[in-house]
């Protein structure tokens, strides 16, 4: 293919967008069923999950057993039920840029290394900048089940979907 000239900054958004892409790619495979017996995960103390929901989990602060997870148990198989809320199903994370002149730019974040950050506007326009020349204001509503995923015991997992399991 013979070069195109483009600006730096056009180059810029070429770029983030195949980050995007790439990253779009990049499918796991934990929100697909578990086939299988389901015994081997229901062997967890439903008091202690609760305990652990309410208290050191924090996801009281998010979640509700009367509100969003109401009947939650009827929704799912055992095994889809925990790699729910183990691997939730991924949500897009906003991001606002202000640039060195004050401007902000706002969308869905494509990229955030520590280099740059790149976006896509409402209009499916890419964007990126170096990190170090903008501040990124991100907002990611899956943060907190990202940080719990390290801090997970195999107890601390099993304790929750047995709470989640008396959610009928």
């Amino acid at each position: 293919m013979p070069a195109i000239p483009l600006a730096p900054e056009k180059v810029a958004d070429v770029i983030a967008f195949v980050k995007s892409r790439v990253a779009a790619a990049d499918v796991r495979s934990a929100n697909h069923s578990v086939r299988g017996s389901e015994d081997h995960l229901l062997t967890g103390n439903a008091a202690a999950g609760k305990a652990f929901f309410e208290g050191a989990g924090g996801c009281g602060t998010c979640h509700s057993p009367t509100g969003d997870l109401a009947g939650i148990s009827r929704k799912y198989p055992a095994a889809v039920l925990q790699a729910r809320f183990l691997y939730p199903r991924a949500t897009k994370i906003s991001v606002t840029v202000t640039d060195s002149s004050g401007t902000r730019h706002a969308g869905t974040l494509a990229a955030l290394t520590n280099y740059d950050v790149s976006l896509i506007d409402d209009d499916g326009w890419s964007h990126s900048w170096p990190l170090d020349t903008v501040k990124a204001d991100v907002k990611d509503t899956l943060s907190a089940h990202r940080a719990l995923l390290g801090k997970y015991t195999d107890t601390d997992m099993h304790n929750m979907l047995a709470y989640l399991e008396t959610l009928k």
